[in-house]
């Protein structure tokens, strides 16, 4: 007779029971959770008729009996979604927990692929197509052996793939390779090898060569080559990578509707520091390195905790009789995401909106965005549930993911006096209307009037002093104006918010100065043309509006919610005065601010940022 546990008492329970103690009376009884025998003897059943009913299910003897851990890239996620057919999909995963559970083809329909390291790329055939994979090692409790899965294809890609990865495994050192090499077996298993936490495996020969050199490698099916780094966001380096459990092959086998699937991906050791890291936190990456991705992770890693810590408090409120309502109240994590980008801003919001629901077993619950792809840089759309004001924000509006120029939006709405209403064509047309809810025509008014670049350029920069002018490049008198002259730390501190003609002239006596002070006295005379031009005009830049904000917090109390933890992205895209407005909405300095950017790439116009003076 066989047991498996978890199974559901029937009617007849007293009946099954006498069976099994008769059973074990006569030893005839074997428990196929506790019998490693008879589990393998099950489980290879299941394997030869490929019962891919199993794969929906989490306690089936496939997930239980993982011995491996399986991680698989982007490009193999991107490769299975185009499959057609739903039983190619279910014989490729099948073959993937088959691996993870140690067993291996008998049959060579497995070949190791010739190269310099040979022994580490596998290549498995699936109804004509192959999976390609290579054995690797990972760190967590103890260095381990992992299987990650490249790719699936036809056999003629397999030479392009395999010639970009040898450039990556050409560059491992001799001891990583050969323990990749290393084979340990349990029977007919073939099991993950291990070594203690405390020994030194480095993975690259030199990890500055790794970083600096293009390793060109020819393709002789289409005469192409390839440079690893030329292009770090198409680098194999930098791939995402999966593991695989039940609830990702669930997701990956009911997704009927063509949508992206956004899966909990695996994390460097380096990226899981950085989002383990509790103090505050500046981080530097070039495009493509993962910074967006290491604050994403981060902010779900915190809202995790925070909801594991809650339930543990509320069953212990709730075990108590008499605790008032009051006091057993739900509370929420107070997380702020801000970015430049509102195309950048929409995807990070569906990315967390897509974990949370894989968070809850891929449930539906988390909200559908009801926003249009083609409407994502429409500001007004993508925060329309969302009022102007950090006062009383809904719960389910956290943790918040807003760009920066809504986070202005709802600093001004918090403090009284809104900067607008110096403007006749911005105020509000009734009483009634609600500050929260700012109109159509605000919004109308604000693309109409803010001077950008391009209106710098344009409408203000040819009708300047031209014996001025045509010394001078418009964008660099743009950027000194908006990120030194009104936006720089001294303009912080300057009455005003705006530096003095003397003190920036004195600017030129830094270190890393490049202007002289005649061309800087030049560029001031710029600047009070254009201010006097710009009030003439009526209009206004983000600076004066950063300006205004600080002001009235110096002279103010900030009454909006408090954030427990703030994410910057793109902080290469703000002045140093509009990074310090930031201050006024936590006070959990020490260890609540993570600021993450890329100084070799401001996207916005005007802006000069420097890591050092942040």
């Amino acid at each position: 007779m066989m047991e498996a546990s978890g199974k559901k008492k029937t009617n007849s329970e007293s009946v099954s029971e006498a069976l099994v103690f008769d059973a074990k009376i006569r030893q005839c009884f074997f428990n196929a959770d506790e019998d490693k025998d008879f589990a393998k003897s099950m489980l290879e059943v299941k394997k030869e008729f490929e019962q891919f009913d199993d794969l929906l299910n989490p306690d089936s003897l496939l997930f239980s009996s993982k011995i491996w851990k399986v991680l698989f890239s982007d490009i193999f996620l991107k490769s299975f979604k185009k499959l057609k057919s739903i039983r190619l999909k279910k014989s490729v995963l099948n073959l993937l927990l088959k691996l993870s559970g140690g067993w291996r083809p008998r049959k060579r329909n497995v070949e190791t692929i010739s190269g310099n390291s040979s022994a580490i790329l596998r290549q498995y055939k699936v109804e004509g197509l192959y999976v390609v994979c290579s054995i690797d090692i990972v760190k967590e409790m103890k260095y381990i052996q992992v299987l990650k899965i490249w790719d699936i294809l036809p056999l003629e890609d397999i030479p392009k793939l395999k010639n970009r990865l040898e450039s990556i495994f050409n560059r491992y050192t001799d001891d990583f390779i050969n323990r990749c090499n290393e084979t340990c077996l349990d029977g007919d298993l073939e099991v993950p090898n291990s070594w203690p936490p405390t020994l030194d495996i480095p993975r690259f020969k030199d990890l500055s060569n790794t970083e600096a050199e293009s390793d060109l490698v020819g393709d002789t099916s289409d005469g192409r080559s390839y440079v690893e780094n030329s292009q770090v966001n198409e680098s194999l380096l930098l791939l995402k990578f999966y593991s695989l459990s039940s609830g990702v092959v669930n997701h990956l086998l009911s997704d009927r509707e063509g949508r992206e699937l956004d899966l909990p991906f695996e994390v460097t050791d380096q990226e899981m520091e950085i989002i383990l890291y509790q103090k505050s936190t500046l981080i530097l990456g070039r495009s493509g390195t993962g910074k967006t991705t290491v604050l994403t992770m981060k902010l779900f890693q915190k809202e995790q905790c925070f909801q594991l810590a809650e339930q543990g408090c509320l069953s212990s409120q709730n075990s108590n009789v008499g605790q008032s309502s009051s006091a057993t109240q739900e509370r929420t994590l107070h997380q702020l995401f801000v970015t430049v980008s509102p195309k950048l801003c929409f995807a990070i919001k569906q990315h967390v909106l897509h974990l949370k629901s894989f968070a809850c077993g891929g449930s539906d619950s988390a909200e559908k965005s009801s926003i249009d792809m083609a409407d994502f840089d429409e500001e007004e759309s993508q925060f329309k549930d969302i009022k102007d004001s950090f006062q009383d924000i809904s719960p389910k509006s956290y943790p918040l993911v807003i760009t920066f120029h809504k986070f202005l939006m709802m600093l001004d709405g918090t403090l009284s006096n809104s900067y607008f209403d110096r403007f006749l064509e911005a105020r509000t047309p009734t009483q009634g209307q609600l500050r929260s809810s700012r109109s159509v025509a605000l919004q109308t008014f604000i693309r109409t009037k803010e001077v950008n670049y391009d209106r710098f350029s344009l409408s203000y920069w040819p009708h300047f002093n031209m014996q001025l002018t045509k010394k001078l490049d418009a964008s660099r008198v743009f950027t000194e104006i908006i990120s030194h002259i009104k936006g720089g730390i001294g303009a912080i501190e300057a009455g005003d918010g705006k530096l003095s003609r003397e003190d920036y002239v004195h600017l030129s006596e830094g270190r890393g100065s490049i202007l002289s002070k005649q061309t800087r006295e030049e560029i001031y005379d710029i600047f009070e043309a254009y201010e006097k031009m710009k009030m003439g005009k009526g209009e206004f830049d983000l600076a004066d509006f950063v300006i205004d904000l600080h002001h009235r917090l110096r002279h103010g109390k900030f009454v909006g919610d408090q954030m427990d933890f703030v994410y910057i992205d793109e902080v290469q895209d703000l002045t140093m005065s509009q990074i310090a407005l930031f201050k006024h909405v936590s006070n959990n300095v020490e260890e609540g601010f993570v600021f993450s950017g890329d100084t070799a790439q401001t996207i916005a116009r005007g802006i000069d940022f420097s890591s050092g003076s942040a």
